[in-house]
């Protein structure tokens, strides 16, 4: 009679990390993989790789695409996406404001947190007169690249800021983009006075953006919104307006999460 194997912990455990790795390539910008690239991506074995994704598929996990060959995020994973979304105690209180914010201005709005030295983005408002850019659930911006990291960067202090950046790189975006330590100081140093960011063609050619920051019951920024849209529809002379306006809603969000910003002991210090 025999017997069946059972795997050790230990390769049980790498097993497990092995699938996760998978599921971490998929994202905005490769959202489908064959087997043989996911193979090299994680240096293992064509037979391994396989192992590994076909059982991702009898979990609902991945999905193959019939017509390709490649594999696709499979519906699971997009249930547990909503129930993270819905325990982010920012997203549930602000997402109402978020859709005034876009009404009243006429441009999209976003929340984002910050996430392994990105820009993650929570919530979003569309207006159909505004190219949709960048406004999908989950996308991944450069922080510093962008008005929603510089704000999400600048109560940091400038060491983790650092650290952020040599773990991560610059990563630039257009010619814009802030690629010197010097640059990004004086950018957070500006962002902390104003109390808002702009990203003015940092991570698009031709678009910019006004964020700022939502703070939680300590006082510390928990997450930023922002709008944006093309130049054209956002010019040099309607920032200080935006921006009054994001930082309005920015604030009603920040009371719902506990933060009044008459007491003195819920002001974070700055970095």
């Amino acid at each position: 009679m025999h017997r069946r194997r059972h795997e050790s912990p230990q390769a049980s455990a790498k097993t497990i990390g092995s699938g996760l790795q998978i599921l971490r390539l998929f994202n905005h910008l490769a959202p489908e993989w064959t087997i043989p690239d996911i193979a090299r991506q994680l240096d293992v074995p064509y037979s391994t790789a396989y192992r590994y994704v076909t059982t991702l598929e009898a979990e609902g996990y991945l999905v193959r695409h019939q017509p390709s060959g490649t594999y696709r995020i499979g519906l699971p994973l997009i249930e547990l996406a909503g129930v993270a979304l819905n325990q982010l105690d920012v997203r549930v209180h602000g997402i109402s404001h978020l859709d005034h914010l876009a009404d009243v201005t006429g441009l999209n709005a976003n929340m984002a947190v910050l996430y392994e030295g990105d820009t993650f983005h929570i919530a979003y408002a569309v207006r159909s007169a505004v190219p949709r850019m960048y406004t999908a659930l989950g996308r991944r911006s450069v922080a510093h690249c962008t008005a929603l990291g510089k704000t999400l960067l600048s109560e940091l202090p400038f060491e983790e800021v650092r650290c952020l950046i040599e773990t991560y790189g610059w990563r630039p975006y257009t010619a814009k983009s802030i690629q010197s330590f010097a640059e990004l100081g004086r950018a957070l140093a500006e962002v902390r006075e104003r109390g808002y960011a702009v990203d003015r063609g940092e991570r698009s050619p031709g678009t910019r953006c006004v964020a700022a920051p939502i703070r939680d019951r300590t006082g510390h920024i928990v997450a930023a919104i922002s709008v944006s849209g093309p130049h054209e529809r956002l010019p040099e002379a309607r920032i200080p307006e935006l921006a009054a306006t994001v930082q309005e809603h920015a604030s009603m969000i920040s009371y719902r999460l506990g933060y009044d910003d008459a007491d003195p002991s819920q002001v974070a210090p700055l970095a």
